[in-house]
């Protein structure tokens, strides 16, 4: 099954998670995204931003949080962090519930680093770990037409400041909100070209390098109203 390969980066952390959502919104074919972030705080679609990272620090620093489509827990990116989204459509017959596709995906993940020549595991639910931590954790968002399963993967991040913006607060609250869960992480240290090689080899589909559409643009520009909006990205999920 022929598919593209995005490599596309725009200009600020609102703005890709936006294309993000435009490009699950846009999609007809398998679409692998391999990308790069400034400095921010992505938290999970029930989460609320106060309980998962130090808002004060992030405020005084210009760390953007930006709320994602996807659910899970808050995760790092900026220096040292790379990016990577799978869009699939529901016909090609990736695992139908959250599990099965954690771990389809996780699979690739796997193959694609030990072609780097690293040794990685999945971890359930939702992560991919060295020997010394993890170094991958995976999202989710999955409708009727089609599965979104994007991850991090640290690569040389300061992981003092990965722990620093992502350890949750410790307090308790109703359980109807997603709470992170911090674990030791690691840096893997893979090369990026390398890495988007075997990634691309690993999808089992036929990935040729495109750039973004006019419909995907416009979208995105479409979408960056609801991403730039504090009351999405900080306010109550629920609320």
């Amino acid at each position: 099954m022929k598919g593209r390969l995005l490599e596309t980066v725009l200009e600020d952390p609102y703005s890709n998670v936006a294309l993000e959502e435009a490009l699950f919104a846009e999609m007809n074919q398998p679409v692998l995204r391999v990308w790069e972030n400034k400095r921010a705080v992505v938290i999970g679609r029930a989460q609320k931003a106060e309980l998962e990272t130090d808002l004060s620090y992030c405020i005084g620093h210009s760390i953007p949080v930006v709320r994602r489509i996807t659910g899970g827990g808050a995760v790092y990116h900026g220096p040292g962090n790379l990016n990577w989204s799978f869009f699939v459509p529901r016909q090609e017959g990736v695992g139908l519930d959250a599990k099965g596709v954690f771990a389809s995906f996780a699979g690739i993940l796997v193959r694609a680093l030990a072609g780097c020549g690293l040794d990685c595991r999945f971890v359930a639910p939702n992560s991919v770990a060295d020997a010394r931590g993890k170094v991958s954790g995976m999202a989710a968002f999955l409708s009727r037409e089609g599965i979104l399963c994007h991850g991090t993967l640290l690569v040389s991040a300061d992981l003092d400041e990965v722990e620093r913006l992502t350890k949750p607060r410790p307090v308790t609250v109703e359980r109807r909100y997603t709470r992170s869960r911090f674990v030791p992480v690691s840096n893997c240290g893979v090369n990026r070209e390398s890495f988007v090689e075997q990634l691309a080899a690993a999808s089992g589909y036929q990935l040729g390098r495109d750039e973004l559409t006019e419909e995907e643009r416009h979208r995105t520009d479409t979408l960056l109203e609801k991403y730039r909006n504090d009351r999405w990205n900080l306010g109550d999920p629920f609320g």
